[in-house]
């Protein structure tokens, strides 16, 4: 498969904006030469925090940890970023590692911002604290952007690091 400039969304939960890791996270993605193409704090409300976490979530994981995950990031203010780059989607998701952080590779975000299990989250009826989403797949991020940003708030520019790589 062909490399491509891709766009995805990444959430930094409350647990991040709280712990102050806002500025530590977004370092890492513009180290790795990926661009902020529009960046956002705001505090989620239901209706937009239903959208994201929609019915195919159902399927997955079922409506308990749906509702868990909509009534966490509810709870605080959250970052939305629009990350773009080469292969964004799936580079993010390597740097953002394991949902579950107890099984996250050191090095990867979660890895070294976040420890819970599953089963920790499980047993104290929350849903997990993982520190941030990223979405899965191109037409996820595309769907997900739509949720958080309109178009007018997403901008397009180049980098010092796109002059020398692309």
């Amino acid at each position: 498969m062909e490399d491509q400039i891709e766009r995805t969304l990444v959430l930094l939960k409350p647990d991040a904006v709280k712990r102050g890791l806002m500025g530590e996270v977004i370092s890492r993605f513009e180290k790795s030469g990926m661009k902020i193409a529009a960046m956002k704090l705001k505090w989620a409300n239901p209706d937009s925090a239903g959208q994201h976490y929609g019915e195919d979530i159902i399927t997955r994981r079922g409506e308990k940890v749906r509702q868990l995950l909509i009534d966490f990031i509810t709870t605080g203010p959250i970052l939305a970023i629009v990350i773009e780059g080469v292969n964004a989607v799936e580079n993010v998701r390597m740097m953002v590692g394991s949902t579950e952080p107890k099984s996250a590779l050191p090095g990867t975000i979660r890895g070294d911002y976040s420890h819970i299990s599953y089963a920790r989250a499980d047993a104290a009826g929350k849903a997990v604290a993982n520190i941030i989403h990223a979405s899965a797949t191109p037409e996820e991020a595309d769907k997900e952007i739509h949720i958080w940003f309109s178009e007018e708030e997403i901008y397009s520019y180049k980098t010092v690091y796109e002059d020398l790589t692309f």
